[in-house]
């Protein structure tokens, strides 16, 4: 584990990184959800992963919500949703999507959530969060604290880092021949986004037994995995056929957990 002073470094170079990202946010095909078929498929996810018929009545908190993309799929089903993230710019985009919906905002780390009480919500969730924490454990545990007993959260992640299958990788290959607009990635932004990862606890990649195993560490019980295949298949009919070879190629997997 790195000593505070250094962690607290890292956490400022997180955020501003994500914050510098936040203008162009929505661009991104693995972070957008499209109305059409995006937006259902999210809907039948959330209901299936917390096993509820809908969200009404239900007190649910998006950590690092982003640009409120998670945040508006729960409000679309009942749900009375408090955004966390750790970057003021993020929530200004958030703020201004969600500023009709049952929806409130925290600006906080997400390791922390200062000042969130314990026992506050029914639901968590967050999406890609995962896998850039600085402090994992510590982070589980705080995500525990602030929910009610019996309360759920929903990891959605990925192993972005790990080796991939040949089916994969021809997904990968296949995406790029076809794609004759692909825009190459920003410098900075890889470069940063690589000293960054370096860095982290999950650096070498998150595979879903070491994040059920660290979450059952930090108190949670009855882990299990959810399926994604309908999020990153028909979820994905809206984008061009590169794009949906692109996130289909990806080793993502979701889990849901219980606080006793």
């Amino acid at each position: 584990m790195m000593d505070h002073g250094s962690n607290v470094h890292l956490k400022d170079e997180i955020r501003d990184y994500w914050s510098e990202r936040a203008p162009t946010f929505d661009e991104s095909t693995s972070h957008k959800i499209e109305d059409q078929y995006g937006l259902p498929e999210w809907q039948r996810f959330l209901r299936t992963a917390f096993e509820l018929n809908d969200l009404k009545g239900q007190q649910v908190l998006d950590i690092a919500c982003g640009t409120g993309e998670v945040s508006r799929a729960l409000t679309s089903i009942g749900a009375s949703v408090t955004g966390l993230d750790f970057s003021e710019t993020m929530l200004g985009f958030a703020r201004t999507k969600l500023a009709e919906r049952d929806w409130r905002f925290v600006q906080a780390d997400a390791e922390t959530m200062f000042p969130l009480a314990d026992a506050s919500f029914d639901l968590a969730i967050t999406r890609h969060l995962a896998w850039t924490l600085t402090d994992p454990l510590a982070s589980y545990k705080t995500w525990l604290r602030v929910l009610r007993p019996g309360g759920k959260l929903l990891v959605v992640d990925g192993n972005f880092k790990g080796t991939k299958s040949s089916l994969l990788r021809w997904r990968h290959w296949l995406a790029d021949r076809i794609d004759t607009q692909k825009r190459a990635p920003g410098t900075t932004n890889k470069t940063t986004h690589d000293a960054i990862s370096s860095r982290l606890p999950y650096r070498k990649g998150l595979e879903i037994e070491e994040l059920s195993a660290d979450l059952q560490s930090a108190g949670f019980v009855n882990v299990r995995p959810v399926d994604l295949t309908r999020l990153y298949g028909a979820g994905m009919r809206g984008h061009p056929l590169p794009e949906r070879l692109r996130q289909s190629a990806e080793r993502r997997y979701a889990l849901v957990c219980q606080k006793p």
